[in-house]
């Protein structure tokens, strides 16, 4: 009998006698490991195309109890526009990446795989972890799990990153005297900024600041460089700069090519000592120290959950890893080498490498972890058919990338544009007409998306206004906010398109949908170049208008003072009013 058909017989027997995954997935990798690399990945997929069919009936029933049939009466499971996610839930064995595109559902999709593994494969609880990014994220889950499980899925190991790493300091003999100073909700604590400020007093001599001095004066920002306050601002410019060169250290193929870069390496380095020397690790310090803690083989006392019995480890929002989480995560998994990772995000909704996320560490998955796959999960249930194809048409995605519209409704989306000329015209002058055309526009588009909601027999539903900064062309996103009359009952809210990542509203108008925002120039991006090429900031800009684009349930709305925004450019094709000036 062949490894395969062995394989699938030990599947089976785990559905029939909950008598545990381990072993399944350590002889599984031992085979895997055992075969030359450029074969590895032809065989994984061999297995898993037929490790889920023992599995296929029983993930189905996970699906079912946990989604709502068609009207028709079609089971959830049953969808074609399911499939991927009973192909997730369904594997078990392979540690799993799964590429989940805006409004797919992932925190829903995370809380099936985990009632499948415990209700059906007898996974205790206490052998699976959760980790996510921030607390709000983590009581979500914690809340979708105890819905979908009762008191048993509050057995289940939900935390942050931070909390984990606190939890490692606070446990090892070695750092548990240390001073911790960082949140469960922050990747740096701002309050540490001011020391950062004060290891840059220090460590900045004349020739640094010239450097600098002659960098700006050899960009687009060089009236910066005539003004008084010049070396204020460049120092509080470096300051994010050191933040950034912090949390990027271990990232692939950062080389240092620079003066500027070397004098952020040698800041950083100054700060990092006298954290030391006060006994103190901060967000970032702290990651890392917890990590290398896991990564060794020293005892942990105390520290059960994660020291040899866990076996599902769950990742959220992975396209936001920076090194220190990558680190964090691998400890974890060095303690529990038979523990499958499952690392769920998306790598179009990647906006946080001002924090040090780095995508490589996504796309990077299968080559670090073993008997690792790559799965999608396509469908989007939040946007109409026109706004998830405006998704798509904004990331120019190919065939395979593209996401996949679940919803059986159009959308609206509506694109005014302006055509304010701005070449060779005082910033304040332009900025004036920009705001006069938007306190016009935003009020006719919320009375549309307003009056679709009536013509589809809705109540009038929520909406927001989104902007790349919080003061597009000069005005306050709130003051523009209060320019709108809502029907009773409604609240119109504003904020910018990074925070707007993870929620949703019914109606969404982006106020600058324009060349020169997505990304928008800002003279801190100068001292962070060695870090982040123009390419970057590109690339994160058109992500971060994705974002922006896929918040919409039912309408979207851009607006575009000047000249609206290359990828931007298919709204046109898909408005269903193109009312262009």
């Amino acid at each position: 009998m062949s490894f395969i058909e062995n394989h699938i017989q030990r599947c089976q027997s785990v559905i029939d006698t909950k008598s545990g995954l381990a072993p399944v997935v350590k002889k599984m990798r031992a085979v895997i490991a055992q075969q030359e690399d450029d074969k590895q990945a032809a065989i994984l997929r061999k297995i898993s195309s037929r490790e889920r069919k023992p599995f296929t009936e029983a993930a189905a029933a996970a699906i079912d109890r946990n989604l709502p049939a068609r009207p028709g009466g079609t089971p959830a499971s049953q969808l074609p526009e399911n499939k991927s996610l009973l192909d997730f839930v369904s594997l078990v064995s392979p540690s799993i990446r799964l590429r989940a595109r805006a409004g797919s559902g992932k925190s829903t999709g995370l809380v099936i795989k985990i009632d499948f593994l415990v209700n059906t494969l007898g996974v205790p609880p206490e052998a699976i972890q959760l980790l996510t990014f921030n607390k709000a994220a983590a009581n979500d889950l914690s809340n979708k799990l105890e819905a979908s499980l009762g008191d048993v899925g509050r057995r289940v190991g939900v935390n942050t990153f931070h909390s984990l790493a606190f939890h490692v300091l606070k446990t090892y003999p070695g750092t548990r005297g240390m001073v911790l100073d960082f949140t469960d909700d922050a990747r740096a604590n701002p309050a540490k900024l001011s020391d950062i400020e004060s290891a840059v007093m220090e460590n900045t001599t004349r020739q640094d600041l010239a450097a600098y001095r002659n960098r700006y004066e050899n960009s687009a920002f060089k009236f910066l460089v005539k003004q008084p306050d010049f070396e204020d601002q460049v120092r509080e410019f470096i300051a994010s700069g050191v933040s950034l060169y912090r949390a990027r250290r271990g990232t692939p193929g950062q080389r240092d090519v620079s003066p500027i870069f070397r004098h952020l390496k040698r800041v950083a380095g100054s700060f990092d000592a006298k954290l030391a020397e006060s006994e103190t690790f901060d967000g970032e310090a702290g990651l890392r120290e917890a990590a290398r803690i896991l990564s060794s083989d020293n005892t942990i006392p105390g520290f059960t959950r994660l020291n040899g019995s866990l076996q599902f480890l769950f990742v959220d929002e992975y396209q936001d890893f920076s090194a220190a989480f990558e680190q964090l995560v691998a400890g974890v998994m060095h303690r529990n080498p038979d523990a499958v990772l499952n690392a769920v995000g998306d790598d179009w909704q990647s906006i946080n490498a001002f924090m040090g996320a780095d995508l490589s560490f996504f796309r990077g998955f299968r080559s670090r972890y073993e008997a690792a796959l790559n799965l999608p999960l396509q469908t989007n249930w939040r946007c109409g058919k026109r706004i998830v194809e405006m998704g798509n048409e904004v990331m120019e995605a190919s065939n395979k990338e593209r996401a996949v519209a679940g919803l059986p409704h159009d959308g609206r989306v509506r694109v005014k544009t302006g055509g304010i000329k701005t070449e060779r015209r005082k910033t304040q002058e332009w900025h004036e007409e920009a705001r006069a055309f938007l306190e016009d526009q935003i009020a006719i588009m919320a009375k549309r998306a307003w009056d679709d909601d009536a013509r589809a027999g809705r109540d009038p539903g929520s909406l927001v206004l989104l902007a790349s900064k919080n003061r597009p062309f000069g005005r306050d996103l709130k003051t523009y906010a209060r320019r709108i009359k809502a029907p009773e009952g409604v609240t119109v809210a504003s904020c910018t398109s990074h925070a707007s990542k993870g929620r949703e509203w019914d109606h969404v108008i982006i106020l600058d949908g324009i060349e020169g925002e997505y990304p928008g120039g800002h003279p801190a991006q100068l001292v962070a170049r060695d870090m982040l090429s123009k390419a970057d900031m590109r690339e994160e800009g058109q992500r971060l208008l994705y974002v922006a684009v896929t918040r919409a349930k039912h309408s979207l709305a851009v607006l575009a003072p000047t000249k609206l925004h290359r990828n931007l450019y298919g709204a046109r094709l898909l408005a269903n009013e193109l009312v262009d000036a």
